[in-house]
């Protein structure tokens, strides 16, 4: 690395060999990716602070997750009335942030050299194409691993007020940015726009190949397969330990006998019971305790909060190896398919 002065002053360092030349080819990218990035930051530094100063202020972490006390309840509803719409909007909105990475970052990695041939180019210089095409799988990787990592940390911070209250496991909510799923992710889009880019040879079609890949298959494994990473556990709602912070999967209610209810039953059955405490002094109670009294329970089958580490080891293990995957196939692509 040196540094080489001109009449205008010192010029910046230069770093010679594939990461230089990758930087320059893809600074404009990067810099796309850390604006976008960063302004959700700078978002949540702002909002942050404000939240995070008013959930003291108002001692709603100190109410605990089922606050009883007036006070308690009083400061829960402003806190909620003041924050839990952006709680609820912004972890659906950045869910989507790798893909929109691999689709502008990923795909025309490769994708653009073929299609206006600057390749023959490239390709011929000092390096072979194979490790022109590592290298730069590789260093942008990192770059965007390292981003994603950071942003999911500082949407941890941010989202820690609301931990004890909506937890982190659900799916949609905070489990898709929190953790290191939401890197791995960035990794998978990377490198399926990579590799879509490579085999279609044209920028627009890989761009729109790897968005639509990349949402079916997300989408897919969050629906299907996530679920079903661990066994989730059953237990009636009265039990202990059902708490709004798990991811409740089903619910369902059972007569005396075991047998499952179906919506249209429990409907008729609730509007005949309605019926016999509509007059009580307290409605909701009554109706609890026929329901009890005649052997009717209320059941959830849900994931515990508790295990969200251990949901994203597994899930995001999952996407890292399928973009190591993708990598190798697109070396493999460009080294025999691509000349």
């Amino acid at each position: 690395m040196t540094i080489t002065a001109s009449r205008t002053g010192w010029s910046l360092p230069r770093v010679p060999g594939l990461p230089w030349v990758t930087w320059r080819q893809h600074r404009f990218a990067l810099l796309g990716v850390l604006t976008v990035l960063g302004g959700f930051g700078l978002l949540m530094i702002v909002n942050g602070l404000a939240m995070h100063a008013d959930y003291h202020r108002l001692g709603v972490g100190s109410c605990g997750t089922l606050p009883s006390s007036v006070e308690c309840q009083t400061g829960l509803e402003v806190f909620q009335h003041r924050y839990q719409s952006i709680a609820d909007f912004l972890p659906t909105m950045l869910a989507f942030v790798p893909a929109l990475i691999g689709t502008f970052v990923g795909a025309p990695l490769i994708a653009r050299e073929l299609e206006s041939g600057t390749f023959r180019f490239a390709w011929t210089q000092a390096t072979d194409r194979a490790r022109w095409t590592v290298a730069k799988l590789t260093l942008l990787g990192a770059v965007l691993a390292g981003l994603a990592l950071a942003f999911s940390a500082l949407y941890g911070w941010w989202f820690h007020p609301w931990e004890p209250l909506l937890g982190r496991i659900q799916s949609g909510k905070s489990y898709e940015v929190e953790g290191v799923v939401f890197a791995a992710r960035v990794l998978f889009a990377f490198a399926l726009g990579a590799l879509l880019g490579a085999v279609l040879r044209r920028t627009i079609t890989a761009m729109a190949a790897t968005l639509a890949v990349w949402v079916g298959v997300v989408f897919s494994t969050a629906i299907y397969l996530r679920p079903h990473i661990q066994a989730p556990v059953v237990a009636q709602d009265s039990a202990l330990g059902i708490g709004r912070r798990d991811w409740v999967l089903s619910t369902w209610t059972q007569d005396a006998s075991g047998h499952h209810l179906t919506n249209g039953q429990l409907n008729d059955l609730t509007r005949r019971v309605a019926t016999r405490v509509g007059t009580a002094a307290d409605p909701r109670q009554a109706f609890d305790q026929w329901f009890l009294q005649h052997g009717y329970t209320s059941w959830s089958k849900y994931q515990p909060n508790g295990r969200f580490w251990h949901f994203q080891l597994v899930e995001g293990s999952a996407y890292l190896v399928a973009a190591l995957l993708l990598g190798a196939g697109t070396v493999w692509w460009v080294r025999r398919r691509a000349a």
